[in-house]
């Protein structure tokens, strides 16, 4: 009897498919919460998905291998992620952050979350969030904690109108709101210029980081790229 009221309060769970994609929704039988998840598995049993914690809070990626594989991603170098021909997303800078102070990143061996929208709609969607949306394919490249690296594609086909539906957002946003800097790089941006503040010359450090800014506006990688180089 006690088994059966543990596993009857915790979740009920249901589910509809968009295309390639489906929407999940969890309901917390003890604060009736509903979350939803965009997700999409692909022939390999690896899955991707797109989720918010919270009503209009930030939006988390999850991308996890099957437990089909022996494979377990490495912590000491990130997946990297690319949507069709568009840059490639090195997940190493969501580490950064992590490592500076910021929730950005998690990390199993099997899965890794990562932040990839702050959430505020008057703001925009992030650019990654918005090209996964239009996209066609993403394609992950992990490196295994055994060394040398895998890589795998998901389908983006639906991927728009699950998503939109998971994280609740209007269709047209990613038409209609500007692709505006994330708060991750603002974060990122001040966290730099912090740093400058407890040099000697304030003014020869923050102004090559200004111009890193200038330079890679909206692109946290190559921005801490550029700084690390400074």
């Amino acid at each position: 009897m006690k088994k059966i009221i543990i596993s009857f309060v915790v979740f009920f769970f249901s589910s509809y498919s968009v295309a390639d994609w489906k929407v999940t929704s969890k309901v917390d039988s003890m604060t009736d919460q509903i979350k939803k998840t965009a997700e999409v598995n692909n022939p390999l049993g690896h899955k991707f998905s797109i989720y918010r914690l919270s009503k209009g809070g930030k939006v988390w990626a999850n991308f996890k291998l099957s437990n089909d594989v022996f494979d377990q991603v490495d912590w000491e170098r990130p997946p990297i992620f690319r949507v069709d021909k568009n840059e490639p997303t090195n997940l190493q800078s969501k580490v950064k952050l992590q490592k500076m102070g910021f929730n950005a990143y998690d990390w199993s061996p099997k899965w890794v979350n990562f932040l990839i929208w702050h959430g505020k709609s008057e703001e925009g969607i992030s650019v990654d969030l918005g090209l996964i949306m239009k996209g066609d394919t993403i394609l992950f490249r992990y490196y295994l904690s055994t060394g040398g690296f895998k890589e795998t594609t998901f389908s983006l086909n639906g991927a728009s109108a699950a998503i939109s539906e998971a994280i609740d957002i209007e269709p047209n946003l990613l038409s209609s709101a500007p692709l505006q800097m994330t708060k991750e790089f603002k974060e990122a941006y001040v966290a730099e210029i912090k740093k400058c503040t407890k040099t000697k010359n304030f003014v020869g450090c923050a102004t090559p980081v200004k111009e890193c800014k200038s330079k890679f506006e909206n692109n946290v990688d190559k921005f801490l790229l550029c700084t690390k180089e400074l």
